[in-house]
């Protein structure tokens, strides 16, 4: 009798066991239906729109090699897996990034810096959802839309930098902005240091 209920435990936990098999088969089935379906849809979301640059612009970016080897990377699109685009998020972050070391003397302001510091918080949000199991397919559409709009802005900024530098100073505009600087830099000395 003993031999009979052992046997009758250890039939229904070896069925049991294969059921758990099964459905654990089913669920990476499932997943993997999943993941290449999000792979369909970030293949067809990874627009890139890259903004016209004019000549004046493009002549002071020519030696901006940080510029130049983001600007390459972004034009070539993955086309084998989702790991191919993550890792071509985590190759822009990483050249978005150090952008900011070499400016260009004409575009060295808080202007394009802000904009480049943008363009790099969105390429990491970019990665960082990429690297999820299952990746939220709006999110990264709405993160291609704001990572367009901020190149198109960093180019438009390049080009109002030399817009502005183009104007000519007017008779005493000089005089006036030193002595503001020097009116800022009193203002700012005269608070007392801890």
């Amino acid at each position: 009798m003993k031999y009979i209920y052992l046997t009758l435990i250890g039939l229904v936990l070896f069925s049991s066991c294969e059921e758990n098999e099964k459905s654990a088969e089913e669920q990476q089935m499932l997943i993997a239906q999943k993941r290449d379906s999000i792979f369909k849809t970030i293949d067809d979301q990874w627009v890139i729109q890259i903004p016209k640059i004019n000549q004046n612009v493009q002549s002071n970016l020519v030696n901006w090699k940080e510029w130049n080897d983001f600007e390459k990377e972004y034009r070539i699109k993955p086309v084998t897996s989702l790991s191919a685009f993550h890792k071509k998020a985590q190759r822009l972050s990483k050249l978005a990034a150090e952008m900011q070391n070499n400016i260009p003397e004409v575009y060295n302001k808080p202007d394009v810096k802000s904009r480049i510091f943008l363009l790099n918080t969105n390429l990491n949000s970019l990665e960082m959802l990429l690297e999820l199991d299952l990746i939220p397919a709006k999110e990264v559409k709405e993160l291609f839309g704001k990572i367009n709009k901020n190149y198109q802005s960093l180019a438009n900024q390049f080009d109002e930098i030399l817009i502005r530098k183009a104007i000519p100073m007017e008779v005493g505009e000089q005089e006036m902005i030193q002595s503001l600087d020097t009116i800022k830099r009193a203002t700012l000395n005269a608070i007392p240091k801890e």
